[in-house]
C-alpha cells in the first residue's frame, strides 16, 4: 500500500497528506459521539415541559388580580399546554399508576424538588383528565395536560448541527488541498507533457515554460539549456555525417570509372560489388539523414499499386517476390515513402532469404496491414527491438551483405509518421515476418487534429 502511495502522482500524495488529517478527525468525532450516551428527546422535551410548569406556577403566584390570572392561563394555552385551576385538595388523591416511561411520569421527575405535583386520572373540580396536578398554595392548584411526546428521531439537533461544523471545517480544506497539490503538480505535468511531445528536429527552442514559483522556473530554464545542447549535438552530428557522405561520393565515382576500365574480369566484378556496397550506404546514411518523409504531400494512392510496383521492381533484379492482396484500394498516405518502406522490408528479405511474400489486408474498420515474410534464418525474438535502432546491426543473426543497419530505422520512422507501429515475428517453422499497421482514415485525421493540437 505505502509502495503504491509512494509511487503516485504528487498531486494525489499532496492532497492525501492533506485531507487525511481532517478525515481522521472527523472520523473520530463520529465514533466518540456515537459512544457517547445520548439523551433521547422525548426527556429533553419533558425538561422543557416542567420548566415552562414551574414557570406558570410562578407567574400565577405573583398574579394581583383575577383578570392577571386569566391572562396568564390563556397565553399558556395558546402554546400547547391545557391547564385549569383546581382546589389543592387534588393533590390529596391517590396518584395514577403510569409506566415508567410515561412522559407524564418524565415530566414528573424533572419537576424541582420542592414542588408538590401529584399525577391524576381526573379531577373532582376539573375537567381535563388525565393531569398533573400542581400546587400553587394551600387553597389552590393547577391541572395541566401536556402535549404528546414527540417521536424520537434516529438524528437530533445536535447531530445535525455537529455535522455541519464538521463539513465548515472539512470541505474548505480540501478544497484549498486539491487546489495547492493542482498548484505544485500542474508545472510538472506540463514539463512531462512538454517532454513526450518533444522532438529534438522541430518544435520551438525553448519548450519548457519558465513561469511559476522560483524551484519550477529553475528546473525549466535547466531542462531548456538542455535541450539546446542535446539539439546542437544531433545537428553537429547530422551535419558531420552528411558531409562524409558527400565527399565519399566524388572518390566513389572516380574509382567506379577506374574500375571499369580494369582488364580483369574477376577483380573487375569483385571491386564494383564494393563500390556498390558502399554506395548503398551513403545513399542510406542520406536518406535517414534528411528525415523528410514528413514534407512530402499526404496522397489517396492505390495501395495495391505501389505494393505491386515495389515487388516487380526486385522481381526484374531476379529476386522471388509475390503480393497477395485486393487488386485495389485507396488510402490516404505519402506515396513514396511508404513504398520506400516496403521496399526496405523487401530488400531486407531478399539479404537472407529465397523468396519474399508481401501481403495487403484490410480491416473492417478500413484500417491496414502489410506484412512482408521470408523464408530466411528469422532473427532471435530479444533482439527485435534492437534492430529497429539505428546503426544496428545483427550480423550474427542474419549474414547482411552490406548497409549501416538503417533500412529498418527508415521503416521506422516512415511508419510512424503514419500513425502506424511496425513489429517483428519470427515464422513457423523458419523466416521473418515484418507487418506494418497502419489506422483507419478516419483515425489518422483524428490523429492528426491531436498531434497539431
Amino acid at each position: 500500500m505505502l509502495v503504491r502511495f509512494f509511487a503516485g502522482s504528487i498531486h494525489r500524495q499532496i492532497a492525501l497528506l492533506a485531507v487525511a488529517p481532517v478525515a481522521l478527525f472527523a472520523i473520530l468525532g463520529i465514533i466518540s459521539e456515537n459512544l457517547t450516551i445520548k439523551e433521547p428527546e422525548s426527556v429533553s422535551q419533558a425538561r422543557s415541559v416542567a420548566m415552562r410548569i414551574e414557570l406558570v406556577v410562578d407567574m400565577i403566584r405573583s398574579a394581583e388580580t383575577a383578570d392577571q390570572e386569566s391572562t396568564i392561563l390563556d397565553a399558556v394555552r395558546r402554546t400547547g399546554i391545557r391547564v385549569e385551576e383546581v382546589s389543592a385538595a387534588e393533590l390529596d388523591g391517590p396518584e395514577m399508576e403510569v409506566g415508567l416511561d410515561d412522559f407524564r411520569l418524565e415530566i414528573e421527575n424533572n419537576l424541582s424538588p420542592g414542588v408538590n405535583a401529584k399525577l391524576r386520572a381526573e379531577t373532582e373540580s376539573g375537567h381535563l383528565q388525565p393531569v398533573l396536578v400542581v400546587g400553587i398554595d394551600q387553597r389552590r392548584a393547577l391541572a395541566f395536560l401536556p402535549p404528546p411526546a414527540l417521536p424520537d428521531s434516529r438524528i437530533t439537533d445536535r447531530e445535525i448541527s455537529d455535522f455541519l461544523a464538521t463539513m465548515a471545517m472539512f470541505v474548505p480544506v480540501i478544497l484549498l488541498s486539491l487546489y495547492g497539490s493542482r498548484m505544485i503538480a500542474s508545472p510538472l505535468q506540463r514539463f512531462s507533457q512538454a517532454a513526450r511531445d518533444l522532438d529534438p528536429d522541430k518544435g520551438p527552442e525553448r519548450p519548457f515554460e519558465e513561469r511559476g514559483p522560483p524551484e519550477i522556473r529553475t528546473l525549466a530554464k535547466s531542462l531548456n539549456d538542455m535541450r539546446s545542447r542535446v539539439r546542437g549535438m544531433i545537428e553537429a552530428r547530422t551535419r558531420m555525417l552528411r558531409a562524409i557522405s558527400h565527399d565519399l561520393r566524388t572518390p566513389l565515382t572516380r574509382l567506379r570509372l577506374r574500375t571499369e576500365r580494369s582488364t580483369e574480369p574477376s577483380l573487375r566484378d569483385a571491386l564494383l560489388a564494393d563500390i556498390d556496397a558502399l554506395t548503398l550506404m551513403i545513399e542510406e546514411t542520406l536518406v535517414y539523414l534528411r528525415k523528410d518523409t514528413s514534407k512530402e504531400t499526404q496522397l489517396r494512392a492505390d495501395l495495391p499499386s505501389l505494393i505491386n510496383t515495389a515487388c516487380h521492381d526486385f522481381a526484374d533484379m531476379g529476386y522471388s517476390v509475390a503480393y497477395h492482396g485486393p487488386d485495389r484500394f485507396a488510402y490516404p498516405c505519402r506515396p513514396h515513402a511508404l513504398k520506400r518502406a516496403v521496399a526496405n522490408l523487401i530488400d531486407n528479405g531478399t539479404k537472407f532469404a529465397r523468396h519474399v511474400n508481401v501481403e495487403l489486408r484490410v480491416k473492417p474498420d478500413l484500417a491496414i496491414s502489410i506484412s512482408v515474410t521470408d523464408d530466411g534464418p528469422g532473427i532471435p525474438a530479444e533482439f527485435h527491438a534492437d534492430v529497429l535502432e539505428p546503426f544496428y546491426k545483427l550480423d550474427s543473426a542474419r549474414n547482411d551483405r552490406g548497409g549501416f543497419g538503417l533500412g529498418l530505422s527508415i521503416v521506422k520512422d516512415i511508419v510512424e509518421s503514419h500513425f502506424g507501429t511496425l513489429t517483428l515475428e519470427n515464422a513457423t517453422p523458419r523466416g521473418l515476418i515484418a507487418e506494418i499497421n497502419l489506422p483507419s482514415p478516419d483515425s489518422i485525421h483524428m490523429l492528426a487534429n491531436a498531434n497539431a493540437g
